[in-house]
């Protein structure tokens, strides 16, 4: 479970290009590509260094008109999957 005020910042080795709605995640590093939906897409959009990870979850609800415990569930599950593919970072708020 990751921390509702942990800051998820976009990884500065990444090349995003968003294209009829999907992006295109480019982890240089890695040299992998990933393919984000249009949650995923807006979800990664969020992590700009001043989002919590309770405002992403907050963001998706309004956005998607989905239930904050689905949404709170699938956004924990992405960005964890997003650390791990080295697209993104949490930074621990005070």
């Amino acid at each position: 479970m990751l921390e509702p005020s942990a800051t998820p910042r976009q990884a500065e080795r990444t090349a995003t290009r968003v294209i009829e709605g999907e992006a295109l995640v480019m982890v240089i590093d890695r040299r992998e590509l990933h393919r984000l939906n249009e949650v995923g897409t807006r979800v990664f959009e969020l992590c700009d260094g001043s989002s919590s990870v309770d405002a992403i979850t907050q963001a998706i609800v309004r956005e998607f008109e989905v239930s904050e415990a689905i949404a709170r569930a699938d956004v924990e599950r992405f960005l964890t999957q997003l650390v791990a593919a080295g697209a993104i970072t949490l930074e621990a708020r005070a």
